[in-house]
């Protein structure tokens, strides 16, 4: 062999020996830094004053803590368009996404949910440790998401204004009705009732949530049917329209601004006390008791035609994209999260947690506890879930846009009816 010959085999040798080397580097670094799992969430971990969001930090660095080898990067999505878009699209991540509950046949109409019913029963998932049996969760018979949490309108009142006005917090809509006038400040709204689409996840939500998904179905009927079909009935459409139009004529009690806001201004009026009352969101109530609200905000159950009358109620979920290349890390991660001791964590942030063992926890025998565990108890009692058109914000919409006509122009209830009706099944039929 010539020297020009060995010369080449110990350069190949060598070159061999580095990549050898840099390929050993490599996958050491890739085993120390594990299985890297996309959560998609609507809390911003960057939000100092959401205690939800501390409390799903506390969640991951606990979960990271048990399982050093699977890291959670967060994909923060306040509105889920970006995930949406990510699920239809059939994109692998991210790999968990955090969706509310009222969207969930929307998500489950792609394909891309894993369906959970198997794993759950492989793990011993208990389906009678929820506040609502777990069957209520279910799309068309068959379950694509974990509640991590019950969330059931109730009514937000700021103290110093009611009494000021001698009103006591109402239970029915006619006792709400008869406060109008009581309020004589005129930069207060004494009962708001928000039309507009800011905020929340698109459409007129704040109406949607708090006010028509409870007032639409009644206590027996439903909202939506398969396919999105609606299933209200013309009588309770026009009872909800008219009580609702009353609230702003008649009954003097909301006024004309509060046809222009949403979710966002609702939250900013009850945190300065521009707001009265309304129906709002539970999951709220501490972040505005830290905001200003304090002591001088108060709750009780939402304003119903009845006092016994049922409300919807609806959970944030937890579901699997069925498109990750880690189900099996993200599954893992997923129990954790709807486990007691992370929903024990969860409540910490204000939220009334899904799992009934996780009420057990040291949190719950404090008194910072004490109106999330009444929650707890008026959900269990007066709560009920519907079903939901996978096209939900189109449907906020349409119905936020003709209550407004119905309250700026004078429109009746039944016409309103009829425009609902025809743009919405002219919606649903364009998405399907």
């Amino acid at each position: 062999m010539d020297v020009k010959s060995r010369r080449a085999i110990f350069k190949t040798a060598a070159a061999f020996a580095v990549y050898a080397s840099v390929s050993a580097a490599l996958t050491g670094n890739a085993a120390a830094q594990g299985t890297e799992i996309v959560y998609s969430t609507f809390l911003d971990p960057n939000n100092a004053s959401d205690p939800r969001a501390a409390a799903q930090t506390k969640m991951i660095q606990a979960f990271e803590a048990k399982n050093p080898d699977i890291k959670i990067k967060l994909l923060v999505d306040p509105t889920l368009q970006t995930v949406a878009r990510a699920i239809k699209s059939r994109s692998e991540t991210p790999d968990v996404v955090r969706i509310v509950g009222f969207a969930i046949s929307e998500f489950a109409a792609t394909g891309n949910i894993a369906q959970l019913d198997d794993l759950v029963k492989k793990d011993g998932i208990p389906v009678d440790d929820f506040l609502l049996p777990l069957s209520t969760a279910q799309v068309d018979g068959k379950l694509f998401s974990l509640p991590q949490d019950f969330r059931i309108p109730i009514l937000f009142y700021r103290k110093a204004a009611l009494r000021e006005a001698g009103v006591t917090p109402p239970k029915t809509w006619d006792e709400v009705c008869a406060a109008g006038g009581k309020f004589t400040q005129n930069n207060v709204a004494g009962f708001a009732v928000p039309l507009g689409a800011t905020g929340g996840l698109g459409g007129a939500q704040g109406l949607g949530e708090f006010f028509i998904s409870s007032m639409f179905p009644g206590n027996n009927g439903q909202y939506f049917g398969p396919g999105g079909k609606i299933a209200f009935t013309k009588e309770d459409f026009v009872r909800a329209a008219q009580t609702i139009k009353d609230l702003y004529t008649t009954c003097k009690v909301t006024p004309l601004r509060s046809a222009q806001m949403g979710i966002n201004e609702v939250h900013d009026g009850l945190r300065s006390g521009t707001i009265a009352m309304t129906n709002f969101g539970l999951y709220r109530f501490k972040t505005i008791q830290q905001q200003g609200g304090g002591d001088d905000l108060g709750w009780a159950p939402a304003p119903s035609y009845s006092v016994t009358d049922k409300q919807t109620v609806y959970s944030y979920h937890i579901a699997l994209n069925k498109q990750s290349k880690k189900q099996d890390a993200a599954w893992t991660f997923i129990k954790f999260m709807i486990s007691p001791e992370a929903q024990a964590l969860a409540a910490e942030g204000g939220e009334v947690v899904s799992r009934k063992s996780a009420y057990s926890a040291p949190y719950f025998q404090t008194e910072a506890a004490a109106n999330q565990k009444q929650w707890a108890d008026l959900i269990a009692q007066r709560g009920r879930t519907v079903g939901y058109t996978p096209i939900l914000s189109a449907f906020h919409t349409i119905v936020g846009e003709a209550f407004q006509k119905i309250v700026l122009r004078g429109e009746t209830p039944e016409s309103a009816y009829a425009e609902v009706v025809k743009r919405y099944d002219e919606a649903l039929a364009k998405a399907q």
